[in-house]
């Protein structure tokens, strides 16, 4: 998959900045229903869904990350509310 590929940070700017590390969920037009998948609300400039279970670090620096547009606070406590029930390690 060449080319450039929309996804949401979740990682704070503190780190970021410190370590040129984040954490980034993609983003992606093809919904298909997966029960981790959060609707980026209409009106943002990028559209679709995000795959909240496929976190990755990466260099943002030498991926040469752009800015589109900030994501309501509901969609992060979404987001996170799904990495937690995918995380639990008390099963």
């Amino acid at each position: 998959q060449a080319g450039r590929h929309p996804a949401i940070v979740l990682s704070p700017s503190s780190y970021n900045g410190k370590v040129g590390l984040a954490l980034f969920c993609p983003a992606t037009n093809q919904t298909k229903g997966y029960p981790f998948e959060v609707t980026i609300p209409s009106g943002l400039k990028v559209t679709g869904v995000i795959l909240s279970d496929q976190i990755k670090s990466l260099d943002w620096k030498i991926r040469n990350t752009e800015f589109y547009d900030k994501v309501p606070e509901t969609v992060i406590v979404e987001i996170l509310k799904k990495l937690t029930t995918l995380l639990r390690f008390d099963r």
